[in-house]
């Protein structure tokens, strides 16, 4: 059974949908055909939210997720091809820091013809999006170790790698 919710008294950027696709990805590369109940209980993720997560990174093609004795999930895209802000929006829509942004003007322009709120919205929502843009998941996944099936050039770490056995 999973963990009680952690009521902590900070209130984050991203959604739990958006945090948990991205340690669920991380964790599909790293382990690859692990089981969900297995996924959901390492990282401390109800396992039906997981389950909800998982069809979603699966129907936008990043994982496959097998059930049965020879199941499991696994990373199926190329983690150099995906950055964070790929999978924040795969999960949850386009990422802004407020909704005015998505106004021509907002309620403050529509009242004083300009509102310099506004701007400070736009330029942090711009930065935020370079950084989450930047960071691809295979620069979040650790390499694999001698012996596991992904160190002999098979399974996703392998993806944009030459291997010296072939």
């Amino acid at each position: 059974m999973a963990e009680p919710i952690d009521l902590s008294p900070y209130r984050t950027l991203l959604r739990r949908e958006e945090s948990y696709a991205i340690h669920a990805l991380i964790y599909a590369s790293e382990n690859p055909g692990a089981a969900a109940a297995r996924i959901a209980g390492d990282l401390k993720i109800p396992p039906a939210f997981l389950a909800k997560v998982l069809r979603r990174l699966a129907q936008v093609g990043y994982v496959e997720n097998r059930q049965g004795r020879t199941g499991g999930v696994t990373l199926i895209v190329d983690p150099t091809n995906v950055s964070l802000l790929d999978v924040i929006e795969t999960m949850s829509g386009p990422l802004i820091v407020d909704t005015c942004q998505t106004k021509t003007r907002c309620a403050t322009q529509e009242r004083k013809g300009y509102c310099r709120l506004n701007v400070t919205w736009v330029n942090a929502s711009l930065a935020i999006r370079e950084v989450l843009a930047g960071v691809r998941l295979a620069h979040l996944i650790d390499p694999p170790r001698a012996g596991t099936r992904s160190s002999a050039g098979v399974g996703p770490h392998s993806a944009g790698r030459v291997n010296a056995d072939a």
